[in-house]
């Protein structure tokens, strides 16, 4: 089977495609789930099964739930509040949208826990090889299109749960593309698109990976938190907690951005938009020229583009991240 991403046709083995056909459907039967809770928020990790980009034999997928103890899970079904998080290329979403700090009392560096606290049920996908979930030897398997397919067999999973039709989607970096992918094959599924920190180069930029697979050192992380103001507490808890669970990270991204770019269409993209970069991020330069010309290729009239001064590409966690975090709640919060 062929998938054409744009001018790229992604090809997966015959295996693959054939198991594709069914993912949207494969949710994990009886999937079990861990809960814990603070005084306010819930959070509930379930495990939904997808397909491996590898060999088309079933994987399962960690998917983590943020929501308000004050809500009765019924009360989403009525409000359509119902948020899903796509993560990067290093640093998985079970991390980089949830990540705790001890000592930091009075604040949040967590855009789940924020959301959750605006009345929204959050869920975070750690694709497959990344994080929590399952792992398989491919890591240059995971793509772009098989990331998609795993945050669409989540996407599947969270309407059955919440009993909504919509979910509002949000991409961080090699995310966004990711989370493109499910809005252009399944514009039914999606209410609202964030597109965080967008990679808009068109052409090759680097050498296609031989490895499989590459390590995430802490240094890694401390310049990813170097772009703009980061509290010391918090880049020190991100380095404990990515040692933890994503220290090694598959090459598949690589492959797409050294080599694939570009990974989707956007003027296939139908939902609501927002684009949301920050003025001092270096991987996606608020001045890069290709910036204008895809908002402006974004076809749907109801869509914004955002600049957060004094942030970087980790502005999810950085010291301006309650603007951010107050754009994004504002964005899923309209009707």
């Amino acid at each position: 089977m062929k998938r054409t991403a744009m001018m790229y046709q992604w090809k997966f083995p015959k295996s693959v495609a054939a198991l594709f056909a069914v993912a949207a459907v494969a949710v994990f039967a009886g999937c079990a789930s861990v809960s814990t809770a603070t005084d306010s928020t819930q959070r509930t990790e379930h495990w939904v099964q997808s397909v491996s980009g590898a060999d088309g034999k079933p994987v399962k997928v960690s998917v983590v739930e943020k929501r308000s103890k004050s809500i009765e899970t019924s009360a989403f079904a009525k409000s359509g509040k119902v948020v899903v998080l796509a993560h990067g290329a290093g640093v998985p979403g079970s991390v980089m949208f949830d990540l705790q700090v001890p000592g930091a009392s009075g604040t949040t560096y967590s855009l789940m826990d924020y959301l959750a606290g605006q009345g929204f049920d959050v869920f975070s996908v750690d694709f497959q090889n990344y994080g929590r979930s399952d792992k398989h030897p491919c890591g240059l398997c995971v793509t772009a299109p098989v990331a998609a397919n795993d945050v669409n067999a989540a996407i599947d999973y969270i309407m059955k749960l919440r009993g909504v039709d919509k979910v509002n989607l949000l991409g961080w970096s090699w995310g966004v593309p990711v989370t493109s992918l499910v809005a252009i094959q399944h514009p039914e599924k999606v209410r609202r698109l964030v597109m965080y920190a967008p990679p808009v180069w068109d052409s090759p930029r680097g050498k296609a990976p031989t490895d499989q697979f590459r390590a995430v050192p802490p240094q890694n992380m401390r310049q990813l938190l170097a772009q703009a103001p980061a509290d010391a507490v918090m880049v020190d808890a991100l380095v404990k907690e990515n040692a933890q669970w994503g220290a090694t990270v598959p090459n598949g991204v690589l492959l797409d951005l050294n080599t694939k770019m570009p990974l989707f269409d956007p003027k296939k993209v139908a939902a609501p938009t927002m684009v949301i970069v920050g003025s001092l991020d270096k991987v996606t330069l608020p001045a890069h020229p290709n910036l204008p010309g895809f908002f402006a290729a974004l076809p749907n009239g109801d869509k914004q583009m955002i600049v957060v001064p004094n942030a970087g590409h980790a502005m999810t966690l950085e010291n301006h991240r309650f603007r951010f975090y107050s754009e994004v709640a504002k964005w899923f919060n309209i009707e």
